[in-house]
């Protein structure tokens, strides 16, 4: 350990107070692996680290008898500026509250009640940088103290000794007590304000932009930040990493509301002046936004995982984890009959074989989806996120099953059906859905083609994640009225179609199987999925994220499956991975355009008749009628864009690439010859 100064010694202990970089001089004594009880024996602790070390803030309050305990939380960048500020405080805040709400409900409850009596007390710093981490702890008894200064947060990381970080100890030494207690009181008193805590409990994690403490109404001094650029905010410039907390505050910052910024005033001098009227500004503008509040959100629809926990709250409340093997069984069961009733029942299309196996893809991307924020959080940094679709699309012909069977899934999750109202579907609700439901799955049923024109497109097509940790999945069920969707949405969402249905003019059998379904959704319970849930969860904790979530999720379900029912497990419901299944997706188109260029209609030169295709070197022209508008018959937005070639396509005339499109639909394109030679050499 380090100590204060030998008689007749000189100390200087000044370190980093806000005055820029300082040097203590001490004395080297020794030095001893860290260990938990450095915090014994003391009932008061002030602490000043960064929000990083929430987690385990809240846990060493959970753990030790502290009468007294407060601590600072700061930050790893500069607060440049007022939007600097308020990210960082919701950021912080929101670690805080988080940390508070996961711990069991009787040391949830203690650790508020010690806030509520002024025992323990969280305070964000405003303005001012703080890089030093101070560990402040007094016995009021005895009057001993020990102060800790250094290098590591207080983080389960830092502390557990997976990184190289030094804390040095300074025990009953007035002279370094004195210095970095008024340190710590200055930081305090001078930039810091008070983190809002429920008095009862943290039920929210998130607090709204007009309640961070920065915008308190009731602060009637004047802010002054310097906004002077730092040299560099993301490290030392040899390509190291923005640390999380940073890239966190940024996309915070990235979602301040235009209107909200508009009102912030501009640097001047190279300082921003926040004033009571900025404040009351900020808070009256971000109250004009009109947030929108659906029925189901009146409803608390929302679902939460804790994967370190292994815990799940669905509506707010605890979602148990616990299942009933014999109701599970029957679960399994019930799910295996209905996949059963497409048999000798639906006709045409694709075949019922084909049908089983697509649901049963959708099955296990429905069942796995609340875990798909975090595949899509991690394949963000340097992943293929197009494997990981935050959207399922299911359509086809009328009667095909799409919206009984997601209904039928969503009961056997959910223990009911859950549905969007589809007026609902607009850019501005698809991102509040993101933020509200969390990781609830949201269905919207009998989408058309000028929402999905007009909002889903843009939605599907944006790879910036939501500012929040958990997010939905979107299931969007439609009619084949909508024949085509570009090839920028089919690889970022999760395709199903199908045209296997029910006849339309078998009336009883229709009503036969509408009483059949109704019956099956009365009868199923969560159990089944809780099963699935615990599976998941005990194999995420050996794999962070799993290279082929399909398989992955498929195989957790038919194992499930198939070792619960009686039965011999079907076909349709064994593990069926990624690749699979994306190299089938395109199928209907590769039959379309096999359809279009079929020998009898093509031409040996252009204007043979008027429409038809002809090869012309390494191309293949296609030649369509359009309509009034300029319209084609064929639907090309469908075809993979790498095919065709733009540049030479105009109007009614659209230029394939040979090579890629023989590839594509399996066989080589070959001309229309006659007699002899033809059938010798295979025309």
């Amino acid at each position: 350990m380090l100590s204060g100064p030998k008689p007749g010694e000189s100390l200087r202990l000044d370190i980093d107070d806000g005055t820029g970089l300082r040097v203590a001089s001490a004395r080297f004594e020794s030095d001893s692996k860290f260990t938990w009880s450095l915090f014994d024996g003391f009932d008061r602790i002030r602490i000043l680290t960064y929000s990083a070390g929430v987690g385990a803030i809240v846990r060493m309050l959970d753990k030790h008898d502290f009468s007294d305990f407060e601590c600072v939380f700061g930050c790893e960048s500069t607060l440049r500026t007022l939007k600097d500020i308020m990210a960082f405080q919701q950021v912080a805040i929101g670690d805080t509250r988080a940390a508070i709400k996961g711990l069991s409900d009787q040391r949830h409850s203690f650790i508020l009640g010690r806030v509520r009596e002024g025992q323990a007390r969280f305070r964000v710093l405003r303005k001012e940088i703080a890089h030093a981490k101070l560990y402040l702890l007094e016995n009021l008894e005895s009057g001993n103290t020990r102060a800790l200064i250094g290098s590591a947060n207080l983080s389960e990381t830092a502390f557990g000794g997976r990184q190289s970080e030094t804390l040095v100890c300074f025990d009953n030494d007035p002279a370094a007590w004195g210095h970095y207690l008024r340190m710590y009181e200055a930081i305090r008193d001078q930039a810091s304000d008070e983190i809002p805590l429920p008095t009862e409990r943290v039920t929210n994690e998130t607090i709204r932009l007009d309640e961070v403490p920065i915008l308190d109404a009731n602060d009637l001094s004047t802010l002054v930040i310097d906004t002077t650029e730092a040299d560099n905010q993301s490290g030392n410039g040899y390509g190291i990493a923005v640390p999380t907390q940073i890239e966190r505050i940024e996309k915070m910052k990235k979602a301040i509301p235009p209107v909200v910024a508009s009102v912030i005033p501009p640097p001047r001098n190279g300082r921003q002046s926040i004033t009571p009227q900025t404040r009351r500004s900020i808070v009256k503008e971000y109250s004009r936004i009109r947030v929108v509040q659906s029925d189901e959100e009146a409803d608390h629809r929302q679902m939460s995982i804790d994967r370190d926990m292994k815990s799940v709250t669905l509506f707010g409340e605890p979602f148990p984890l616990n299942w009933d093997s014999a109701t599970a069984r029957r679960d399994a069961q019930i799910l295996v009959e209905f996949f059963g009733n497409y048999e000798g029942t639906f006709e045409g299309g694709m075949g019922v074989e084909r049908l089983q196996r697509d649901y049963f893809i959708l099955w296990s991307w429905l069942y796995f989806s609340p875990f798909m924020c975090d595949m899509r959080t991690r394949a963000g940094h340097d992943g293929d996120i197009f494997r990981y679709p935050s959207f399922a699309i299911v359509y086809g012909k009328p009667s095909c099953g799409k919206s009984s069977l997601i209904d039928t899934l969503m009961t056997s999750m959910f223990g009911r059906a859950y549905n969007v109202d589809k007026r609902e579907f607009t850019k501005s609700r698809l991102r509040d859905i993101q933020y509200a439901y969390r990781r609830f799955p949201a269905v919207f049923d009998d989408i058309g083609r000028a929402a999905i024109r007009n909002h889903g497109e843009d939605a599907i097509k944006d790879e910036i994640p939501p500012l929040v940790s958990e997010y939905p999945c979107f299931v969007l069920s439609m009619n084949q009225d909508l024949k085509a969707f570009s090839d920028q949405v089919v690889k970022r969402c999760l395709m199903i179609y199908t045209t296997t249905a029910l006849p339309s003019y078998k009336e009883s059998l229709r009503h036969e199987l509408h009483l059949k379904i109704q019956a099956v959704r009365r009868e199923l319970s969560t159990n089944l999925y809780r099963a699935y849930l615990n599976g998941v969860l005990d194999r995420l904790g050996e794999v962070v994220t799993p290279e082929d979530w399909l398989q992955f999720s498929s195989s957790i379900l038919s194992n499930l499956i198939g070792d619960l029912i009686d039965d011999d497990l079907p076909k349709w419901c064994a593990p069926v991975g990624w690749n699979d299944y994306a190299d089938k997706r395109h199928e209907r188109v590769q039959a379309q355009i096999d359809h279009l260029l079929r020998q009898a209609t093509r031409m040996k030169k252009e204007g043979d008749r008027p429409t038809g295709w002809m090869l012309e070197d390494d191309k293949v022209i296609v030649i369509e009628q359009t309509d009034t508008f300029g319209r084609r018959e064929f639907q090309w937005d469908n075809v993979p864009s790498t095919l065709i070639d733009d540049s030479a396509s105009v109007g009614g005339r659209t230029v394939l690439n040979r090579p890629e499109l023989e590839e594509f639909i399996g066989r080589n394109l070959r001309g229309r010859r006659i007699g002899l030679l033809s059938r010798l050499f295979g025309g």
